[in-house]
């Protein structure tokens, strides 16, 4: 394999009128997959014991690989967000009664726990650390943002008319950061994309724009355009009007491919207590500290990639093209109106963007849907609300989340002879070494904290790039158990001037840089180490920065932010690392 494909080889649809930017995309998106798996592979050497290195992960542009039915396998689970029925089904039922208790936990996945500790008063908390039971502190319910609840890989928007009847419902599985590297390319694009998925003409390119706190659009140095924000007007929360809102891609924190491809990569090393590998799903997440337990996904996710290794000795990775795939519903348990005359449930769904068939010429099982919807066809006599949902009337469009799958896939090669990795559950090492969060322009940080955005990677999916023979100043470099004096180790050719030092507490510090690179100094990707002793070991993180000829790139008037945080936004920040 020489590259990674775009989701659902969405690429080849989303450009197929521009045969250069198809290409510009394809391969940066590759580059991207490709210093996720390799970090993926890594492991973390830094602040953990026993989770490095990942030797059963492989990568398939350097093992080969040719995926088949006889050696990939589909690993799906239900889109509707499990945590939610784990810790409030028996709360629910004690508060509106077991025949009511249902229907809550249904308007509680549409609206979030926000709103609906509001509308109910009932405070909606969680164990703070799940996998100690002896830990009774608690926390809000989350994850945090306008659909964080929504944890599954599968996120969505219900569209109502005045009477508050349902009557359309957009379901999204689109990784984030393919969005972010369309948005590098060409913003007309996602404008344009945005349009179509949300059958909205009043999308503008201004609408998606990431804003300062003086609401001027931020400019990204690389391109001279502004940046994009994830979360913009129509890509918040988990209900659409015409003026607002919808569910175009991913957003909730988990939900992303980077987390996605760590997931996998984690859950190749066996874990041993007392002799015995562990093999239940949630004590695997416990023990290999991935994901959260009590999800579908990841306990799924892990425990399938885990017994791919432990029972059938394989080396294990992700199936290209990588993504999250929404399945076909179940179809069957839906119950058309009288008013129907004739339609059926097939009717009321359209694959927005992905297929129900496999394009490309690997293997790859199952469907591969993006983005579906779920709306009564033009000229129809019935709404939405009127078909009833495993006999239910449908209010809520976690009801229709309810009966169909998420997917991925994983590829298996013999393990050659080699005894698979087993591990002790991963520990605190006897020294914490210093290592990188996120680096990215400070006036990125400055905004996207501004803008109240739940997550950094989004920002962080387009390598950072810098151009030969210049001084690049105002760089963000979030980083944990490091201090004023640590080093930065760009490889020959690259120094760094460490402007400002801020402590943001719980292990977590600021540093804004200057990046000097050599005229002679060689072009590409350059992975980062950090040290707080010249003995330390040094262990890179792979496509953080990338170095490009002179000229390359646009000449900016601008001085870059170099403004040190404020308490408010130590405490986002802290929440971002936590």
């Amino acid at each position: 394999m020489n590259k990674f494909n775009t989701p659902a080889y969405q690429a080849e649809k989303d450009f197929k009128d521009q045969p250069d930017l198809k290409n510009k995309i394809e391969n940066a998106w590759s580059n991207y997959v490709k210093y996720c798996t390799i970090n993926s592979q890594m492991g973390n050497p830094w602040s953990s014991s026993y989770d490095h290195p990942r030797s059963w992960y492989y990568n398939p542009l350097v093992t080969p690989a040719i995926p088949a039915k006889n050696n990939t396998v589909p690993i799906q689970w239900g889109a509707f967000p499990n945590r939610i029925n784990h810790y409030f089904s028996d709360l629910f039922a004690q508060k509106f009664g077991k025949g009511e208790a249902q229907d809550k936990l249904y308007e509680l996945a549409d609206i979030g726990s926000e709103a609906f500790s509001k509308k109910y008063a009932i405070e909606l908390t969680v164990p703070k650390n799940p996998c100690d039971p002896n830990n009774t502190a608690k926390k809000p319910f989350g994850p945090a943002g306008p659909r964080g609840w929504q944890d599954e890989y599968c996120e969505w928007a219900v569209t109502r008319d005045a009477s508050g009847d349902i009557i359309a419902v957009n379901f999204t599985h689109e990784n984030p950061e393919y969005w972010f590297h369309m948005w590098k390319f060409s913003p007309d694009t996602v404008v344009s994309l945005y349009q179509q998925i949300l059958n909205n003409p009043n999308v503008k390119k201004e609408d998606l724009y990431l804003l300062d706190s003086s609401n001027n659009p931020v400019i990204v140095r690389e391109t001279g355009l502004p940046a994009y924000n994830p979360i913009n007007k129509w890509n918040r929360g988990s209900s659409a009007t015409e003026t607002e809102g919808g569910a175009v891609h991913l957003t909730s924190p988990p939900n992303s491919l980077g987390a996605e491809i760590y997931l996998g990569a984690a859950a190749t090393i066996l874990r041993v207590v007392d002799g015995n590998v562990i093999t239940d799903a949630n004590t695997l997440v416990c023990a290999a500290q991935y994901g959260q337990i009590y999800r579908n996904s990841d306990p799924r996710i892990g425990q399938n990639v885990n017994s791919l290794v432990y029972i059938n000795k394989l080396k294990v990775s992700l199936t290209n093209p990588i993504a999250l795939y929404g399945q076909l519903p179940d179809f069957t348990q839906f119950q058309m109106p009288d008013s129907a005359e004739g339609y059926t449930i097939e009717d009321c769904y359209k694959i927005i963007r992905g297929t129900d068939i496999n394009p490309g010429t690997t293997f790859y099982p199952n469907n591969m849907i993006l983005h579906s919807r779920f709306e009564a066809p033009a000229g129809a006599r019935f709404k939405l609300s009127d078909i009833l949902v495993q006999g239910q009337p449908l209010k809520w469009g976690s009801q229709i989340a309810n009966v169909f799958n998420v997917q991925l896939a994983g590829t298996g090669i013999p393990g050659g002879g080699d005894r698979p990795q087993e591990y002790p559950p991963v520990g605190n090492p006897a020294v914490t070494l210093p290592s990188i969060q996120y680096v990215l322009d400070h006036n990125l940080l400055l905004a996207s904290l501004h803008n109240k955005l739940n997550t950094l990677s989004n920002l962080t999916s387009c390598t950072t790039q810098v151009e030969a023979g210049t001084t690049t100043k105002g760089i963000a470099v979030l980083a944990s158990d490091a201090n004023r004096e640590t080093g930065f180790d760009f490889g020959a050719g690259i120094s760094v001037s460490v402007k400002d030092f801020q402590d943001l507490g719980n292990d977590n510090q600021l540093f804004i840089i200057d990046i000097t690179v050599d005229a002679a100094a060689l072009l590409g990707e350059k992975p980062l180490a950090l040290y707080n002793n010249t003995s330390d070991p040094k262990y890179n993180v792979s496509g953080v920065l990338e170095v490009v000829a002179t000229g390359s790139l646009p000449q900016l008037n601008s001085l870059p932010n170099q403004t040190l945080l404020s308490d408010q936004q130590i405490t986002q920040v802290q929440k971002l690392l936590k």
